[in-house]
């Protein structure tokens, strides 16, 4: 079960945010604030779909405690709640917009300092990291995969999705309006998942946007920490 947040939902949370906060709009991009709103409905089907996948893969139902990592406005945020068993753990560089949505909601989940270090959350605790489009825009992806297998269980699971940036994607941003945008993104879902298993990590399965055939526009990865 995937809980999907109503348009009317987002752009609540949103003016909501707004009207005590000055958040650059080019921060709200990468939030992918503007495609959750967009008018073209297979642009908004892309996005939930691959929220949809990660849902399926985490089998949140077997799940205690899990990290949201760079959980944006919080479209994630319901079905973990509903979910999880135990601690649902949030991270955002602007969690204004998910502590929204979780007080309008009366959701229970704990978030942590901006800096989005979580030092506070204890090593060996997670049973599975979530990274929903948020490491490409990592300058250096690296450190945090590190803090990762610190903080998760043996056998604890990172499941993210991101964006290839092939020749099809770059030319879906243009045609879906956002061809001057994108340059937050610092590297793509591939050189990512090469480096996570250049980490420790274990790649165990694969989603592919917007079909299981080429060309891919994103993909949904999960892998498994080397015990």
């Amino acid at each position: 079960m995937f809980i999907k947040l109503t348009k009317g939902e987002v752009l609540h949370v949103v003016s909501e945010v707004h009207k005590s906060n000055s958040i650059p709009l080019s921060d709200l991009d990468e939030m992918a604030i503007p495609t959750y709103l967009h008018k073209n409905f297979l642009i908004k089907w892309l996005f939930w779909k691959r929220l949809w996948y990660i849902c399926e893969l985490a089998k949140l139902e077997n799940i205690n405690d899990v990290l949201d990592f760079g959980c944006g406005i919080g479209v994630l945020l319901p079905t973990l709640c509903f979910k999880v068993k135990g601690t649902v753990h949030a991270i955002d560089l602007y969690p204004q917009f998910a502590e929204k949505l979780a007080t309008e909601r009366n959701l229970k989940v704990k978030f942590h300092a901006s800096d989005m270090q979580f030092r506070d959350i204890a090593d060996n605790s997670l049973d599975l990291i979530i990274a929903a489009d948020s490491l490409e825009h990592i300058v250096n992806p690296e450190e945090y995969l590190k803090l990762f297998q610190r903080k998760l269980v043996k056998d604890g699971r990172l499941i993210l999705s991101g964006p290839t940036e092939n020749i099809m994607y770059r030319l879906g941003r243009i045609i879906a309006g956002f061809g001057n945008k994108g340059h937050y993104h610092h590297t793509n879902i591939d050189d990512l998942s090469n480096t996570i298993q250049k980490v420790g990590f274990n790649l165990v399965h694969s989603k592919y946007l917007p079909f299981q055939c080429p060309p891919y526009l994103f993909k949904v990865l999960e892998f498994k920490l080397n015990s």
